[in-house]
């Protein structure tokens, strides 16, 4: 049976992937390695420093709690590259050099410089400004770094506030599911929307850590014998998804729905070319907002 899904929630999970993919330029756009490369930091090793630079000198396991998903040996050793190539604020100015650069390289400098830009810029901080600190640690300590002047920056800044802001409250669903952080994976690969050799890998978990994950999820009866979802273990993703969804939803009910459908339609096309460039093979790519 369908459901119908209220609009907020809808507009919460279309502004997701609206605004993901211009934050996402800082991990996947050639420009932005360069630029954490001439520090000294490799892919991997950037993507610790830009996430977790708003965190101060941050122990690894406080990463780790924060990231969820991650090996807590990964997190140690990529954390000890960071902390060997900066402190944290210059790993912060870093970071803001590479968004610049990965946003002049994709999308260019009449872009970049145009009123459309500068409009999205403040549309996302007032949206930003909503992102309460009660829980929320990664999306807290972004959103108390100063917003740059430049329009490119400061939607960069917007956009990441936010997406840390969810995924702080996707962790609390995630916790609310029961599921920790490997069972979380196998679910995504059973559901189709990951591969094991993709995604394993990328987070450090070991084959046996990963199997007696789905071991778990088999006893309980997540996991079918075969390896796919079980119908609660579908419920249980919905369920997690419009948790996530709720828990995103005081940014764009402060915007408005006329703020937030204007954004939307804004970050669109930039969003886009993002994908096209750098996403493809991760089938992230923005969707219609929704109709009322």
């Amino acid at each position: 049976m369908t459901t119908t899904r209220p609009f907020d929630l809808r507009a919460a999970r279309a502004m997701r992937d609206g605004l993901d993919p211009y934050h996402a330029l800082i991990v996947f756009s050639p420009a932005s390695v360069g630029v954490f490369a001439g520090a000294g930091l490799d892919p991997w090793a950037a993507y610790f420093a830009g996430r977790s630079a708003p965190l101060g000198a941050a122990s690894e396991g406080l990463v780790d709690a924060i990231f969820f998903h991650f090996e807590p040996g990964m997190v140690a050793a990529q954390m000890a590259k960071v902390r060997a190539a900066a402190e944290p604020d210059k790993l912060l100015a870093l970071r803001l050099e590479a968004a610049a650069a990965a946003a002049r390289d994709t999308l260019g400098e009449e872009v970049i410089g145009s009123a459309e830009m500068a409009e999205a810029a403040e549309l996302a901080v007032t949206a930003a400004a909503a992102c309460t600190a009660a829980g929320r640690p990664l999306g807290a300590a972004n959103a108390a770094l100063p917003l740059p002047d430049a329009p490119h920056l400061r939607l960069w800044q917007a956009a990441t506030t936010l997406r840390e802001w969810r995924g702080d409250g996707h962790n609390a669903a995630l916790l609310a599911s029961g599921m920790d952080a490997v069972e979380v994976l196998v679910n995504a690969v059973a559901a189709g929307v990951e591969r094991r050799e993709s995604i394993q890998p990328r987070r450090g978990w070991s084959d046996a850590a990963w199997e007696a994950a789905e071991q778990r999820l088999h006893a309980r009866g997540l996991l079918t014998e075969d390896g796919g979802l079980t119908l609660r273990a579908r419920e249980l993703r919905e369920e997690i998804e419009d948790l996530t969804d709720r828990l995103a939803l005081a940014p764009w009910q402060a915007l408005g729905r006329d703020g937030t459908r204007r954004l939307h339609e804004l970050v669109l096309p930039w969003s886009a070319v993002v994908s096209d460039r750098f996403l493809a093979k991760l089938r992230l790519r923005p969707a219609p907002f929704p109709e009322a």
